[in-house]
């Protein structure tokens, strides 16, 4: 016999045990998640829209496209810290400065 009855039992548990686990983490806190991420991206749609300016396309694509790279990067497993924290630091002052310009058109 390949497996012994301890090792089919051991390998229950543990299945039971890791389903378990994946169903919890479907419970409040990934419901409380997916709510933080759906009031994001509305006040982001928000945000859109009303700087959906007829002025200055380019620059408004712009603006757009630092903040889209500004959430990826906020969302990057994969950066080193430091290098996360002087990109970010970077991004933030060139949207400022674009939407400082934007503001006074």
């Amino acid at each position: 016999m390949l497996f012994s009855t301890k090792k089919l039992t051991v390998w229950a548990v543990a299945g039971v045990m890791a389903l378990g686990g994946a169903a919890m983490a479907a419970g409040p806190q990934a419901r409380a998640l997916r709510e933080k991420e759906e009031k994001r991206d509305k006040a982001e749609s928000e945000r859109d829209r009303k700087d959906n300016k007829k002025d200055h396309p380019e620059v408004w694509v712009a603006i757009k496209q630092l903040r889209d790279a500004r959430e990826q990067v906020v969302k990057s497993t994969h950066e080193k810290e430091r290098y996360k924290t002087a990109t970010l630091a970077a991004i933030d002052a060139a949207l400022t400065e674009c939407e400082a310009l934007m503001a006074r058109d």
